[in-house]
């Protein structure tokens, strides 16, 4: 008998039960009137017999699924598809911290039967897979190696929002979105976590999610702007602010109050800040090459736009010199 014995016994027992309540005649109460037969229900037989097998499949060793697989598929062959020893290999796998071959098995279950009653366990299976490799857990290569596995867990949570979709509030399809989002903020790959938070936000326009979808965009798009140098930021393409400012907006009329928490109206100051900057830093190249009367012309743009910052005091004073005849 191998250390884990008792599960396969135990599955055993289930089995012969369950071979004994098909002849057995246990009445329920239904409809407060009449009584039925209830446990040679074959359904609920063979759910029975399939979580003990999945019990199996986290203590047994591999001679024990295959001998289990085989009663299982004796005691109800109307019943037993395929997809079940995909499956139950795959979770046989994962328990043991092999989590190439379980995705392996899963994948392949996915791939050939699309309508499974192992799609949501398998899924979920699949998550916490990502969700190891996202924290650090590595893969071995070769049965030697150790290697980051971060782009396979992105890998597989994108696969589970692809089939899971994102419709569900609670939905492990939306779940695995938002940690993708997530990894790329912690990452400071903030493009990529912009266009995963729009994603999620074209599913979820209102609501917490909506809300959430909808700060996060403006902060990840600020967030790549500022992540350059304070003193190169104005030579860099300012798409990335308008898009910030549009959704800080938004967020601003629709959330006031969670807005000013979140200092919104302070970060709409700073974003126009920096877009002032930029055109007056254009405007000291054309200043700077004698091309005055266009360096005029942005001066006067930044104190049309932005007269209140720190920018438009800057080509406040450079105008004042133009006139004057300084430099």
């Amino acid at each position: 008998m191998s250390k884990h014995g008792i599960g396969f016994w135990g599955l055993a027992a289930v089995l012969a039960f369950a071979g004994w309540c098909g002849a057995a005649q246990t009445l329920r109460l239904t409809n407060g009137d009449r009584w039925e037969s209830a446990a040679g229900d074959p359904q609920n037989r063979f759910q029975q017999a399939l979580a003990q097998l999945q019990q199996l499949a986290r203590e047994g060793d591999a001679g024990d699924i295959k001998e289990a697989l085989r009663q299982i598929k004796a005691e109800f062959p109307d019943q037993v598809e395929p997809d079940l020893d995909l499956y139950i290999w795959g979770e046989w796998y994962y328990w043991r911290d092999r989590y190439g071959k379980a995705v392996k098995k899963f994948e392949k279950m996915f791939k050939d039967y699309r309508r499974t009653q192992f799609s949501a366990p398998a899924l979920q299976r699949e998550f916490d897979i990502a969700q190891a490799y996202l924290e650090g857990r590595k893969k071995t290569v070769l049965g030697l190696f150790k290697m980051s596995a971060y782009e396979d867990g992105i890998e597989l949570m994108e696969k589970i929002s692809d089939r899971a979709g994102l419709d569900e509030l609670e939905g492990i399809g939306l779940r695995a979105a938002i940690v993708v989002a997530e990894y790329y903020e912690a990452a400071e790959k903030y493009i990529e976590a912009y266009e995963k938070w729009s994603e999620i936000a074209s599913y979820w326009e209102t609501g917490p999610i909506g809300k959430r979808a909808l700060y996060r965009m403006a902060e990840d798009n600020l967030a790549a702007y500022d992540r350059r140098p304070e003193d190169k930021r104005a030579h860099f393409d300012a798409s990335r602010l308008t898009t910030a400012r549009t959704y800080y907006v938004k967020f601003l009329a629709l959330y006031p109050q969670d807005a000013k928490q979140e200092e919104v109206p302070e970060k709409i100051r700073h974003i126009d800040e920096e877009f002032a900057y930029k055109q007056y830093f254009i405007g000291e190249f054309y200043r700077r090459t004698g091309e005055h009367r266009a360096a005029n012309l942005y001066f006067e743009m930044v104190l049309r736009s932005w007269p209140g910052t720190e920018a438009g005091a800057l080509a406040r004073e450079a105008l004042g010199r133009n006139q004057a005849g300084g430099k």
